[in-house]
């Protein structure tokens, strides 16, 4: 089965999801989505369809309530999670060895502005600038 990757950020995680679409949301983190989106949750062992933002802690026991997700209002599963997650991973062979339609979403973390340049490099960029007759 083919599986999409794609990066995100708790904030912009909307512009990945489409209709039909079911969040496994295995980051621990609050995402950004429409209030009409469909979150998958735990409940005693199952996996049941929610609206409503929800976390899951992935388990392998949880392989079996995967398929039963998949309905008329449901046909892919977005497994969102944080970078380097080794139970991500897991969670979308599981889905994928279903054949169940899959989007693996790692999470970034945002940039802040100090995170992209410093005065010095501030400072050598303009003076570059400057030599090339752009200042």
């Amino acid at each position: 089965m083919f599986v999409t990757q794609c990066t995100s950020t708790p904030d912009a995680i909307a512009s990945v999801l489409l209709a039909g679409d079911a969040v496994l949301n295995l980051s621990g983190k609050m995402l950004n989505a429409p209030a009409n989106t469909a979150f998958v949750r735990e409940s005693q062992g199952r996996l049941l369809v929610a609206h409503g933002p929800h976390t899951v802690s992935w388990q392998p026991h949880l392989t079996p309530a995967l398929k039963p997700l998949i309905s008329r209002d449901i046909s892919r599963i977005v497994v969102v999670a944080n970078d380097q997650q080794s139970d991500a991973d897991a969670a979308v062979a599981a889905i994928s060895q279903q054949s169940i339609p899959v989007s693996y979403c790692v999470l970034s973390d945002t940039c802040q502005a100090d995170d992209f340049m410093d005065e010095a490099d501030a400072e050598a960029v303009a003076e570059r600038l400057r030599q090339l007759g752009y200042l």
